[in-house]
């Protein structure tokens, strides 16, 4: 196990089992899985689907995970960062995966970027990313993280994992959630950095960090902006729902 790929196995059969479930896997279904890892959530993917294609980064482990697999899996050595993911299966496919903690938020902007083969994504997190993907406006947790994904997704909540169900143990909780895309929705990455930007300074009222990422428009323009898309000049961009974030970004292009 190498710390630099964040590599915790879940060994807890039970709770790979549940992960199958609530991913909704049917017979005829293709999965890619990434970071198969030891193999368990391989095996039980491949138990409940016709195709499985595991995405393994660390070279050490893809011989004994290719000697250990049934038939209906390929193992590709590759890093799911860089990797393709529309090619990978012919057919759209289920994502599934314990994602390293360390690299989960920039795997998460690669599903998106392929959800037009992808069906929905199943994912084991760090407790505390999969509270911030949920997260509701006006809540701690929420965030740009929140608004990127809630502008694609519907986040569903699975459940929670303990550190005692891996090998080794993590120092943190983790949780299974489940992204189901909405439709019809726009690439947006324009958008995305903006909501980014919008939250440069949570301290600050939104139109004070409206102002500094738009110099060309005037104070002005940018509270006539807010008031067309039902904000108050008082807000704070943890407090903008998906929507209104949105509204005002299309008011300010």
């Amino acid at each position: 196990m190498k710390k630099r790929y964040g590599q915790h196995f879940l060994s807890d059969r039970n709770i790979l089992q549940r992960i199958v479930r609530f991913a909704a896997i049917a017979p005829d279904d293709t999965v890619v899985e990434i970071g198969p890892g030891a193999g368990g959530l391989t095996r039980e993917l491949a138990d409940a689907a016709k195709h499985v294609v595991a995405i393994e980064i660390d070279r050490d482990l893809i011989a004994r995970l290719r000697g250990a697999m049934p038939p209906n899996v390929d193992i590709v050595h590759a890093d799911a960062l860089d990797v393709d993911l529309a090619e990978l299966a012919r057919v759209p496919f289920h994502l599934v995966g314990n994602l390293p903690y360390n690299v989960a938020t920039p795997l998460l902007k690669r599903f998106i970027e392929a959800r037009d083969r992808i069906l929905d994504v199943t994912v084991m997190l760090q407790k505390e990313v999969a509270e911030r993907i949920r997260a509701m406006p006006g809540t701690p947790d929420y965030g740009p993280l929140s608004v990127l994904i809630q502008y694609y997704a519907t986040p569903v909540r699975g459940f929670s994992v303990p550190p005692g169900a891996f090998t080794p143990r993590p120092k943190v909780d983790s949780a299974v959630i489940r992204l189901e895309w909405k439709t019809g929705v726009p690439t947006a990455k324009d958008f995305t950095d903006f909501v980014h930007r919008a939250f440069g300074s949570r301290r600050k009222k939104l139109v004070n960090n409206l102002v500094t990422l738009y110099p060309r428009h005037s104070r002005e323009d940018i509270a006539a902006a807010m008031y067309s898309a039902g904000i108050t000049l008082d807000a704070r961009a943890e407090t903008l729902t998906v929507e209104q974030f949105l509204r005002v970004y299309n008011q300010l292009q």
